[in-house]
C-alpha cells in the first residue's frame, strides 16, 4: 500500500514538473508567463522602436474608426498616405512622422 502511494505521489510530481520545464525552452528562451523576462524588452532596437511606435500612430491617427484610410491602407495606398503624412494631412508631430514613415517604409516599402 505504501508503495502505491508513493508510486502515485511520484507520478504527480512528474506530470507536474514536465510542463514547467518546458516552458523556458525554445529559440527565444525566458519563462512561460507574461513577457518571459524583463531584459527581453530593452534587447529591441531602436529601429523597431521607431516602427512600433509608427504602427501605433497609423491606426491612431490613420486607420482609426472615423479615419479616411479605416480600411484602405494596403500595398496600393500605401504610397500616397505616405506623400500625405510628408505634406502634413494628417495630425501628427514631427517626431510622430518620422515613425508613421519608417513603418510605412518597413511594411510596405514606400
Amino acid at each position: 500500500m505504501k508503495i502505491g502511494i508513493i508510486s502515485a505521489a511520484l507520478l504527480a510530481l512528474t506530470v507536474v514538473s514536465v510542463p514547467a520545464a518546458a516552458s523556458g525552452s525554445g529559440s527565444r528562451g525566458g519563462g512561460g508567463g507574461f513577457g518571459g523576462s524583463g531584459a527581453s524588452a530593452s534587447r529591441i532596437s531602436d529601429a523597431d522602436r521607431l516602427i512600433r511606435r509608427g504602427r501605433s500612430q497609423v491606426r491612431r491617427r490613420i486607420t482609426c474608426k472615423e479615419c479616411e484610410y479605416r480600411d484602405r491602407l494596403n500595398s496600393q495606398t500605401a504610397a500616397e498616405v505616405a506623400q500625405a503624412v510628408r505634406n502634413g494631412r494628417f495630425e501628427i508631430r514631427d517626431q510622430d512622422r518620422t515613425a508613421v514613415l519608417a513603418y510605412l517604409r518597413d511594411r510596405y516599402g514606400v
